[in-house]
């Protein structure tokens, strides 16, 4: 799929661009249809700092909802093939879909044991971290914050996976 021109971005109707942009925060179009109202954006950093407050702007039970809605790095929904197809191209460029046992083992339980004190899935931009070795500590890391900080951070890293992912579909010369 080409990547948009700002031109084109711009030109847009609000249904394309909900379309095009649905998924740059995992399973809540509600990001992209809240944006589209914004069009036309001066630039691809504009439009991406608009996703990024719209985010900031929520409540926190809503904060909380999206960040339930990201799959387990390398659970069962990736075994069932169940993930949407930006969580399985990056679980893929990391390897997470290719562990051994032992490996896979390891990131399952911490991911259980993250969830059981958070309340949702440990949430990374896995193509920053971009080795499975950095995802492992980081996770190991993190599950020592309090509640309050591990929001804090998961909602950044929903920031970093939305930014790549609108990078992925506009043409960002």
């Amino acid at each position: 799929r080409p990547k948009l021109t700002l031109q084109q971005l711009n030109a847009l109707s609000p249904g394309e661009f909900h379309k095009t942009f649905e998924n740059v925060i995992e399973c809540w179009p509600e990001a992209a249809i809240f944006c589209s109202a914004l069009l036309p954006f001066k630039s691809f950093a504009t439009m991406i700092a608009a996703f990024q407050s719209y985010l900031e702007r929520l409540p926190a039970e809503t904060k909380l909802k999206i960040l339930r809605l990201y799959p387990d790095l390398a659970g069962k929904m990736l075994d069932t093939n169940q993930l949407s197809e930006d969580s399985t191209n990056e679980h893929a460029s990391v390897g997470l879909d290719n562990l051994s046992p032992e490996d896979k083992k390891k990131l399952t339980d911490l991911n259980e044991s993250y969830k059981a004190k958070f309340g949702f899935p440990f949430v990374v931009c896995v193509r920053e971290a971009s080795k499975f070795e950095v995802i492992l500590r980081s996770v190991s890391e993190r599950i020592h914050h309090t509640v309050e900080q591990e929001l804090e951070i998961a909602l950044e890293e929903v920031k970093k996976i939305c930014r790549l992912r609108i990078l992925q579909l506009v043409d960002n010369l």
